[in-house]
């Protein structure tokens, strides 16, 4: 498969004339929008990263795809009224077989910063809505954020970069995704210039909120019902590795959710998941680990023909309004998202 470098985990943007399009087009008070998703028979799986107090909705350090509790209130209210949620395990885990014809939801997060666990638990808790948690295992035992956390933290605060700049840092605070195309190593080792002014340099509001959960919390987790998933040991875009690197991040995040967590994960969400990021023999690695289904970032319904080393999700984000969500949820903006993304 061809490497791209395409953002796939920010949501799609569309233009408030097309949604008001759409909207009048399709109008929920008549609850067209839910016929036509219940139509589809199928399972449709929520792809989440962060969800933020609904104060810090404007800061600059915040990512397009994290969302505000209120939105993630609103939303998960929206998905209980559309369909019965299930935890993916449920479907894709031992002794499960696949869909079974009824119109579900799944709500999932990756990369799980420690604000996902503040603000969306209790939302989930409250609602009785089991989500799924993919976790890069050694960010969480380290702490270390995520690197495309720590790009936007040093492109809104430029003086932490200034200060730690060599050629190989400036290229990748230039370029938002030029992070994508290293391999995990080097950009581990560019990074790790300027771990101890984020930490130290940056808000720590946003630090608090961007740290990975910690091995405790994830645990708090597991105990309330929810499922715990692998998204490699760090963070670490499966075709832009050696291949021994990719089984190796594979098959010890297998390990360590199991000997932190004393749980078998079942699922496994490939980072960045869009096209070129994986390939069949990830998919084999990722069988062979242990895990029994991977997720995508591709938009899509899952179905019975659906593979379930690569299903669809779709990304939601702050740009997503309540019709734009509703409009997400019944799968009217799957083709354009796809070709937006490069998979069609």
């Amino acid at each position: 498969m061809a490497v791209q470098t395409l953002p796939t985990e920010t949501p799609v943007r569309s233009s408030a004339k097309s949604q008001r399009n759409l909207g009048r087009r399709f109008s929920p008070s008549r609850g067209i929008l839910r016929s036509v998703f219940r139509a589809k028979q199928s399972l449709r799986i929520l792809c989440y990263h962060g969800v933020i107090a609904d104060e810090l909705a404007g800061a600059s350090w915040v990512p397009a795809y994290f969302v505000t509790q209120s939105q993630f209130r609103e939303q998960m209210q929206i998905v209980r009224s559309f369909a019965e949620t299930v935890r993916l395990d449920q479907c894709f885990g031992a002794g499960a077989h696949g869909q079974s014809g009824k119109p579900k939801i799944a709500v999932t997060f990756d990369d799980v910063p420690a604000c996902a666990f503040a603000y969306a638990r209790p939302v989930l808790n409250e609602l009785g809505i089991s989500a799924t948690f993919y976790v890069s295992t050694g960010l969480v035992t380290s702490r270390r954020m995520p690197a495309a956390e720590i790009v936007q933290l040093l492109r809104t605060y430029p003086k932490m970069q200034k200060d730690a700049s060599s050629p190989a840092l400036d290229e990748i605070c230039k370029q938002p995704n030029a992070h994508k195309s290293l391999g995990i190593e080097t950009l581990q080792r560019i990074l790790s210039r300027v771990d101890g002014q984020v930490l130290t340099r940056a808000p720590q509001e946003a630090v608090h909120a961007l740290k990975p959960l910690s091995w405790l919390q994830l645990r708090t987790l597991v105990d309330e019902g929810h499922e715990v998933g692998g998204h490699t040991v760090d963070h670490a875009i499966l075709s832009r590795q050696t291949r021994s690197t990719r089984t190796s991040q594979v098959a010890k995040c297998f390990e360590d959710i199991r000997r932190h967590l004393n749980i078998e994960p079942a699922g496994f969400a490939y980072p960045n998941g869009g096209p070129g990021d994986f390939d069949d023999a990830d998919a084999s690695a990722i069988a062979q680990a242990g895990f029994r289904y991977a997720v995508t970032t591709e938009a899509g319904f899952c179905s019975k023909a659906t593979s379930k080393f690569s299903l669809p999700r779709v990304c939601i984000g702050m740009g997503h309004t309540r019709m734009r969500f509703m409009l997400e949820l019944s799968g009217l903006l799957d083709k354009r998202r796809r070709k937006q993304q490069g998979w069609i």
